[in-house]
């Protein structure tokens, strides 16, 4: 399984700009087991065999992942095509820096999510966005893209910046000059350092 020993960093303080507090980690266990008490609440999930999610081995995806926030990995063997129950998943895993104060409504989310992947929504489909719709919280369905940019701005280790108006993009990999600004053209330049301000 991918469960990741790594620590969350709950001394992390207020980022420079105030946007990016780190809070106390949370229990993935007691949010799972939040998350599934709402499940056996909705009407439309009452078929789906809801209270074999708990049974789902929990993990923490690496703490430098930026794109992926939480994956339900199925058992070898197991295609999405086939008829999916909880039984049918190996373990869920979701990114240990949503489990703080911050991101718990987001955490709810995600937890949410792959539970109906587990539940045999297999992808992203019509019947899935319906019933992905039934969350209550709809502000933290919209977090993602937040969410990376906040992943984004703690793994970069270089600020490409253009000399000319001054635009800064914060990346993982040097430019080289081989990037332009995309407002004026100029040669981005790279800057080196400590970024979490961006």
């Amino acid at each position: 399984m991918n469960r990741s020993n790594f620590p969350i960093n709950s001394e992390t303080g207020p980022e420079e700009s105030g946007i990016f507090i780190q809070g106390p980690s949370l229990s993935l266990e007691e949010t799972s087991l939040s998350v599934i008490e709402e499940m056996m609440n909705m009407p439309d999930l009452s078929d789906l065999h809801v209270e074999g999610l708990s049974q789902i081995p929990l993990g923490k995806l690496r703490i430098n992942a930026v794109r992926l926030h939480a994956v339900c990995r199925y058992k070898k063997g197991v295609k999405k095509t086939d008829e999916i129950s909880p039984d049918s998943v190996r373990c869920i895993d979701i990114h240990p820096r949503a489990l703080n104060d911050q991101w718990s409504r987001y955490a709810n989310f995600l937890l949410f999510h792959e539970f109906l992947h587990a539940l045999g929504f297999s992808n992203h489909g019509k019947e899935f966005r319906r019933v992905e719709a039934l969350w209550h919280d709809r502000e933290a369905c919209e977090m993602g893209r937040s969410f990376s940019s906040y992943l984004r701005n703690l793994n970069a280790r270089w600020l490409w910046v253009c000399p000319s108006c001054d635009m800064k993009h914060t990346r993982s990999k040097r430019s080289n000059g081989r990037y332009r600004c995309r407002l004026c053209l100029r040669p981005l330049i790279d800057v080196k350092g400590e970024l979490h301000d961006c």
